[in-house]
């Protein structure tokens, strides 16, 4: 049986850290090295993870000065001796069949990464943890695997979801100093990825809470996510993937739409504001006449280009318009129903 090291970063999540470990230390498929990083946690987090150790000597525990999740993860991959890897964030949990259902996955489809569904989970929330029957099961290989991106019902860039051959992580670590940073890894980890396979068994409970990461974006989170996208961009017409690039600039669109409007309210964005404007006016200039942008996107996207405040208003309008005629239809639908019966 084969060594399957789980790599847990932790930092203030004292409520939530002894759900996480029990759900990794009760696992179906026992042959795990569970590597509990203590990040500096300013909390009792140092002392749980001790304890645990004592109890279980597939636990190791690294205690460093604080690092950020990136550091964290590397640290865990720079210790792993297994020849798999799985990330789990210390305030989620996992499914008992989890690690096994990917494993056996990875092995039957001899893919490289095997990825499972997940499962969002409010603060507080109970959660049923029968084990789902598999209702579809995908492996996509060669140029179909950077592909993946586009699927994201399939693919998030999340790294937790997903348990990796360790070879993929040799030339590789997660920026530190960054946060988003799996928006940086993931396109490096499938260009060297020969296959993938997906179940969409809901294996994973996210919990979704105010106090994370997550859940708390701010300037820097946008700035840093901005910069991946740049960065993905050149890695992608570098290495030819010229349909991904285009899609990559789609979702640079987007992401500036989604974010401007909450950055206008901090002076300090204020050149930041300049330059995606800039660049958005030169990205719709380059897919304006391509057969990607929908004549909807295109003219949306056109009153951003002339000034942002016009594309805002414009998309409530829409919105708006879209909302009464889908209560029209609900309405029709209503009567015809009635003089039918």
């Amino acid at each position: 049986m084969e060594k399957i090291s789980v790599i847990i970063p932790v930092y203030r999540v004292e409520a939530y850290l002894e759900k996480c470990i029990l759900s990794v230390s009760a696992q179906s498929y026992p042959e795990l090295e569970i590597i509990l990083v203590d990040d500096g946690s300013p909390d009792n987090c140092g002392e749980i993870c001790d304890r645990y150790a004592l109890q279980d000597a597939r636990i190791r525990v690294i205690h460093q000065k604080n690092r950020g999740l990136s550091g964290a993860r590397n640290a865990g991959l720079d210790e792993a001796s297994g020849s798999y890897i799985l990330f789990v964030d210390s305030d989620d949990f996992i499914h008992s069949d989890m690690i096994r259902i990917l494993y056996e996955n990875m092995r039957e489809t001899k893919a490289d990464i095997s990825v499972c569904g997940f499962l969002p989970v409010k603060d507080g929330e109970e959660v049923s943890f029968n084990t789902q029957e598999e209702q579809e099961r995908k492996v996509f290989e060669g140029e179909e695997v950077m592909h993946c991106l586009q699927y994201r019902n399939l693919l998030t860039v999340v790294a937790w979801n997903k348990l990796y051959k360790r070879s993929l992580f040799e030339q590789l670590r997660y920026p530190e100093g960054k946060l988003q940073e799996d928006e940086f890894l993931i396109h490096h980890l499938l260009d060297i990825c020969g296959r993938i396979v997906f179940t969409d068994r809901k294996l994973y409970y996210y919990l979704q809470r105010t106090g994370s990461i997550m859940g708390t974006l701010n300037w820097k989170s946008i700035e840093d996510g901005w910069q991946a996208c740049e960065e993905r961009l050149v890695f992608l017409q570098d290495r030819g993937y010229h349909q991904m690039a285009e899609w990559t600039k789609l979702q640079m669109l987007h992401y500036i739409c989604k974010n401007y409007k909450n950055l206008m309210q901090i002076p300090e964005a204020g050149q930041l504001l300049l330059n995606w404007r800039k660049r958005f006016a030169d990205l719709y200039k380059e897919l304006e006449t391509g057969k990607d942008l929908s004549e909807a996107q295109r003219k949306l996207y056109k009153y951003f280009v002339i000034r942002p405040e016009l594309y805002y208003n414009k998309k409530i309008k829409m919105e708006n318009r879209e909302q009464k005629l889908q209560i029209w239809k609900q309405k029709c639908k209503r009567i015809l129903k009635g003089l039918r019966g």
